[in-house]
């Protein structure tokens, strides 16, 4: 199994969206989105679900909230 590149490729994901998210770019939300669901996924197939992943999976679901809200003012630009 690929578990180091493919935890590579969530990690690079979360890098660019938040470079959006920077630049208040719509793209960075959906990015971060689709890459919070990958790393999701990601974790409970390889079975890392500890303490700390359940308190950065709710975080991470209370950022998304705040990024939804604030979607439809940012830039559809690239």
């Amino acid at each position: 199994m690929f578990v180091p590149a493919l935890y590579g490729f969530i990690v690079a994901g979360n890098f660019m969206a938040f470079i959006g998210l920077w630049h208040m770019k719509q793209w960075g939300v959906q990015l971060y989105l689709s890459i919070f669901f990958i790393k999701t996924l990601f974790l409970v197939v390889i079975g890392d679900l500890g303490p700390g992943t359940i308190i950065g999976i709710i975080s991470a679901i209370i950022f998304s909230v705040i990024l939804l809200r604030h979607y439809p003012k940012m830039d559809v630009n690239l």
